[in-house]
């Protein structure tokens, strides 16, 4: 970018030498029209208003000869684009002449000829002569976002030029800074202008349009509750977005005593429109202070140029200097923050290196690692997140085989639109009748067998086993549960308490009693149906001064160690539990959602027919969302004596992420591509097992697989974490003894994620 200063013509050029009495006759001889004419303020053309006989009001824009041909025409077409592309921007209409054509030709009385053009007048009184009512900061906010809007798709070769006002470019105009009127001012400018050198580079990368780049307060109309009218396309040119929306703050900023209100009111309203980025947000500050410093030292060059225009000329300074004295002492990386506070892209990535504070920090705040626990000894900092990949804060990336919360992929963008784009519009409780989650509960509910069609939505699967619990003791007017050993079902203080995992079997509670796990004995033997039924009856027997209502049982036996039953087992569970009075439940928050690479749900492999389903975990892909599946007898009969609500439960933000990630899972085939990739893994890891010791056995269906490592092997699965960690691999462990890898990978793995981890693997073992 070419940064000489004074090489913007139409700030050389003398402004256009026509009088009250030439306008008149041009707008007569040229258009047809008689009028009386006043002239209006302006600094390089000369601007006529025109009241017709009629009544019809009218202004003429005699353009500076500094302004040619090509970017005169660039305004019109500009014009015409926004009035297409959003008729709701009040906007002027240019009028034709006589000849039809929407530019004249004008002689001023010096004998030069000036571009001309007749348009419509806008109502409203001019902005930056009237006090700004409290509504205006918004208003203008969505203004300045909504042209800017209107404006991308517009292209014309005129737009690539070089304006003095341009922000980027202040530092060009040094040679004015010791014009400045007042001495003391000048160095403190120079050392402000060494600040702004790097902006014509710090914003090359940014996004960019051909844009108005003049939404001031002088151009720009009030009416009784709204802004009527924008004016002046004038100043057109190819600019960075966040430039043009520095030039629209500071003429708001320059009227406000202090500017930090304003400019959250602003910012809030544009964002509204048009989100901005980080890299957007890091400049504002910077170039709202360039802006004001341009306002100053073009005023110091061209005031007394003409005297007799010098209000006009300096209208700007006081404004200008009032924020340079606010802002300008603030270091850039103080004055950044602070607008990314107002913004909300100071936390979007984290830190980009890691923080040595963190852990100390956490451990004060958390209560420690022993009630909050972290994952490897040496915990680790992240800081992103695409796909199947986790980047760290030192900038390594690690494959993703553990979380099977972003169940389509870390940060997928179907999701992150459809999340961003309804938070924009819309969040509210489920209490108000609301399409994104009657259509949710209309899609799971279809998914499910014939009976399951009522659904309930809450925010975590905890919260839906809790519900389910709740329900189950008051239709069967029992108070006991069972589930099996080492499971886990939340964190409620009921559903903790048939979290068998997390206590030992001489706290368990009287209400609570369980059954075995069903894993193969030694002799490679699967426990059967009338296995299963047997450990109902056995669990029923540990019940103190209780009776079953509820069976409740994790699809996948995570927690046990990733177990796969057979059909059989399964439904002994089932059809036991209801012959002794009781209901059951399948809790696929952790093995839905396609996770077993057959159906939808893990329960259906097995050709159950819960009188529960509980959902939670992925089903947002990372945003809190579960729900509660039942039949509707079962729902009456609990809101006959009890009611549920949640706050956050079925908003329409929640529900839009669950409804994406369906959309995705279902557009993708994600369900017969966890069972392909999968078989896969397990494949590959029954080839490697051997290597490591003749017992380790790999168990699993579709993408959740588990290692079990048998003390003899010489290495813990805790260890073997460990060493997958350093080979750029996260997974986890669980069963007894923490002494199964387990593997729960992004339904999103392909065939490479697979050769990835398996070469990991491999050299994790030497």
């Amino acid at each position: 970018m070419e940064t000489v200063a004074g090489r913007t013509p139409s700030l050389i050029d003398e402004p256009p030498e026509l009088d009250l009495a030439a306008a008149t006759e041009l707008l007569r001889s040229r258009y047809g029209i008689a009028a009386d004419l006043r002239m209006l303020r302006s600094e390089r053309d000369r601007n006529f208003l025109a009241v017709t006989t009629d009544g019809r009001e009218l202004v003429l824009k005699i353009s500076n000869t500094g302004d040619d041909a090509a970017q005169i025409a660039m305004e019109s077409a500009a014009m015409r684009h926004v009035a297409q592309t959003d008729p709701g921007l009040p906007i002027p209409r240019l009028l034709p002449a006589l000849d039809g054509s929407s530019v004249v030709l004008a002689e001023a009385a010096d004998g030069r000829r000036h571009l001309t053009r007749l348009m419509t007048v806008m109502p409203g009184q001019v902005g930056d002569l009237v006090r700004l009512p409290s509504w205006f900061a918004a208003s203008f906010g969505t203004l300045c976002a909504r042209l800017v809007k209107a404006l991308q798709g517009f292209g014309d070769p005129a737009a690539h030029r070089r304006l003095d006002w341009d922000p980027r470019v202040v530092s060009s105009l040094r040679p004015y800074a010791d014009r400045l009127p007042d001495a003391r001012r000048r160095a403190p400018m120079h050392r402000l202008l060494d600040r702004f050198e790097s902006l014509p580079e710090a914003t090359r990368r940014l996004p960019g349009f051909v844009l108005h780049a003049d939404v001031t307060l002088s151009n720009v109309l009030l009416g009784a509750d709204g802004i009527d009218g924008v004016i002046d396309f004038g100043d057109m040119h190819h600019t960075a977005r966040v430039a043009d929306l520095a030039i629209s703050l500071t003429s708001l900023l320059r009227e406000s005593s202090d500017p930090w209100p304003a400019a959250r009111e602003f910012l809030d309203a544009y964002q509204r429109v048009l989100p901005l980025e980080p890299e957007e947000v890091e400049l504002i500050g910077e170039l709202v202070l360039a802006r004001c410093a341009a306002s100053t030292l073009i005023s110091a060059w061209r005031a007394p140029l003409y005297p007799g225009n010098e209000e006009y000329l300096t209208s700007l300074v006081a404004g200008s200097w009032h924020v340079l004295d606010l802002w300008a002492d603030l270091a850039p990386e103080d004055l950044a923050a602070r607008f990314h506070r107002i913004c909300g892209t100071s936390r979007a990535t984290g830190p980009a290196t890691p923080d040595p504070t963190l852990l100390a920090r956490r451990d004060a705040t958390f209560g420690g690692r022993t009630l909050s626990p972290l994952f490897y000894r040496e915990p680790l900092q992240v800081v992103r997140a695409e796909g199947a990949w986790i980047e760290g804060a030192d900038g390594r990336r690690y494959l993703d085989a553990y979380n099977n919360v972003p169940v389509v992929g870390h940060a997928h963008p179907a999701v992150v639109q459809a999340l961003a784009r309804q938070a924009g519009v819309l969040n509210v409780n489920s209490r108000y009748l609301h399409p994104h989650a009657i259509e949710l509960a209309e899609r799971l509910t279809a998914s499910m067998p014939d009976g399951l069609d009522t659904c309930v939505f809450m925010n975590s699967g905890s919260e839906a086993n809790d519900l389910a619990w709740r329900m189950a003791r008051i239709v069967t007017g029992r108070s006991g549960v069972l589930a099996a050993d080492l499971a886990y079902h939340g964190v409620s203080e009921a559903t903790a308490a048939f979290s068998t995992n997390t206590y030992p079997p001489s706290a368990r509670p009287a209400q609570v009693g369980t059954f075995e796990a069903p894993r193969v004995d030694g002799e490679g033997r699967q426990p059967t149906g009338a296995d299963a039924r047997q450990r109902v009856r056995a669990g029923r027997e540990q019940l103190r001064g209780h009776d079953v209502a509820l069976l409740a049982v994790d699809s996948v036996f995570s927690s046990a160690g990733i177990l796969t039953p057979t059909g059989e087992f399964m439904r002994g569970l089932q059809d036991e539990v209801r012959a002794a009075g009781g209901l059951f439940l399948a809790d696929e928050v952790q093995a839905g959602f396609g996770r077993g690479g057959r159906n939808l749900w893990r329960f259906a492999d097995y050709g159950l027919t819960p009188d529960f389903v509980t959902l939670g975990k992925p089903m947002g892909n990372g945003h809190p969302v579960a729900a509660l599946i039942t039949r509707r007898e079962i729902a009456e009969q609990f809101a006959d004596v009890d009611e549920f609500f949640s706050t956050f439960g079925g908003n329409p933000v929640s529900c839009v992420a669950a409804n994406t990630v369906l959309d995705v899972i279902e557009e993708s085939g994600l369900v017969a591509r966890s069972g392909a990739i999968g078989a896969q893994l397990a494949a590959g890891l029954a080839e490697l097992a051997p290597s490591l010791h003749d017992g380790v056995r790999v168990r699993g269906q579709g993408l959740m697989v588990g290692v079990d490592i048998p003390s003899e092997a010489g290495i813990t699965a805790v260890e073997l974490a460990e060493r997958l960690r350093e080979h750029g691999v996260l997974v986890g462990t669980t069963g007894p003894g923490g002494q199964v890898l387990k593997i729960r990978p992004p339904l999103i793995w392909q065939t490479r994620e697979v050769e990835i981890f398996l070469g990991a693997f491999a050299a994790a073992l030497v």
